[in-house]
């Protein structure tokens, strides 16, 4: 009982960080071919204790979702909080199975990517993200994209600055006619 309420606490501390940490370099884009993958600032999700336990704490990882349409990215990095929330609620229903060394069973993790993904477009209100794979770990190594398979990651506040840019364009059309 005191390490559910723990783990919840643990929860809500890291969602409240994530909030107030804005979205100015916490998300990530990147746009391969015909699906743009936003990359979340790290959670601190539910993991099971060890392999078969009911029991459970908290472990950092770094969500990557898979957004297929590209005018959809801004949206979704606007929406960064509430995916991030989405992916939360989701661990705490289904915590992370771990494998005998302890580590996260990322295999396990990412075979439900659609079912995370539902949970993500449940909270965003539109179906926008078709999977969310999960990284172990977090921090400042992660938010370079070192470590993951995307050769280059663009920021989220780029993606905005050229909606925003966009719409300058369109709107300025509009007044010359």
């Amino acid at each position: 009982m005191m390490k559910r309420i723990a783990t919840t606490f643990c929860a809500v501390i890291a969602l409240s960080t994530l909030m107030l940490g804005g979205l100015t370099t916490q998300a990530h884009a990147q746009f391969l071919g015909g699906n743009s993958h936003v990359q979340l600032r790290h959670i601190m999700g539910a993991v099971q204790s060890k392999p078969g336990s009911f029991l459970t704490t908290v472990r950092p990882m770094t969500p990557v979702m898979t957004v297929p349409k590209a005018d959809d990215v801004s949206f979704v990095c606007q929406r960064a909080p509430r995916a991030a929330e989405a992916i939360l609620a989701y661990f705490q229903k289904n915590p992370a199975p771990v494998l005998k060394n302890k580590h996260i069973d990322i295999d396990a993790v990412n075979a439900n990517h659609a079912k995370i993904a539902a949970y993500v477009n449940r909270a965003l209100g539109v179906n926008a993200v078709s999977e969310v794979y999960v990284v172990e770990g977090g921090g400042a190594k992660m938010a370079t994209g070192a470590s993951l398979p995307f050769a280059q990651i663009q920021g989220c506040s780029r993606v905005l600055e050229e909606y925003e840019q966009r719409m300058r364009t369109l709107l300025e059309g509009d007044k010359k006619k």
